[in-house]
């Protein structure tokens, strides 16, 4: 069963723990992203929210690698169409080239002054997760969707999220997000 929720109704509590998935840290701290600003004002206001209530909000691991190789590569494509017969290669091109190592530092400081100044950072938890789960519709969906499933569930934590594909996800966690697409299909299955 999926519990998603319009993240503009829920008022966080003291006592809640939440967990963002890769793409609101995207949203909230990638300054190129040229992403819906309506959009980012909910998520930006829900995390506004948490901190004042003081609600805890966890990160993992996978996140940071996911939110360092998206920044990364949205990098990388914005130099590919600015220089499309010298930039082609990630590795070759771009990788070791001072942009990239200016990218890596607006990254680590991202990371070190911003999000990780008020998130928690949570053990991984792998050894504990039914393999099966993980793997289940791989064919569909997203190992780290399912492995962000499996760690929420243990650890009783909610997700945030824009990511339409935890529409398919079964699972008691409550789901927080602004996605019209992913709101619909809870009120479809209402109906």
């Amino acid at each position: 069963m999926n519990n998603i929720s319009n993240i503009s109704y829920y008022q966080p509590r003291k006592d809640d723990k939440f967990f963002f998935d890769t793409n609101i840290w995207i949203y909230l701290y990638y300054p190129l992203g040229n992403y819906n600003k309506n959009i980012i004002s909910k998520y930006s206001n829900f995390l506004k929210q948490i901190l004042k209530n003081q609600s805890r909000v966890f990160i993992s691991s996978i996140v940071l690698s996911e939110f360092i190789n998206t920044y990364v590569r949205l990098e990388f494509n914005i130099l590919k169409k600015k220089y499309p017969n010298k930039i082609l290669d990630f590795k070759k091109d771009f990788r070791g080239t001072k942009k990239y190592r200016n990218v890596i530092s607006d990254i680590k400081i991202t990371l070190k002054r911003q999000i990780l100044k008020f998130t928690q950072r949570i053990d991984d938890k792998f050894n504990k997760m039914d393999i099966d789960e993980l793997l289940l519709d791989l064919e569909n969906s997203d190992f780290n969707d399912n492995y962000y499933i499996c760690l929420c569930e243990i650890e009783n934590l909610k997700i945030v999220t824009h990511d339409k594909d935890f529409k398919s996800k079964a699972t008691n966690i409550l789901i927080l997000t602004a996605n019209s697409k992913l709101l619909m299909t809870c009120v479809e299955k209402k109906s």
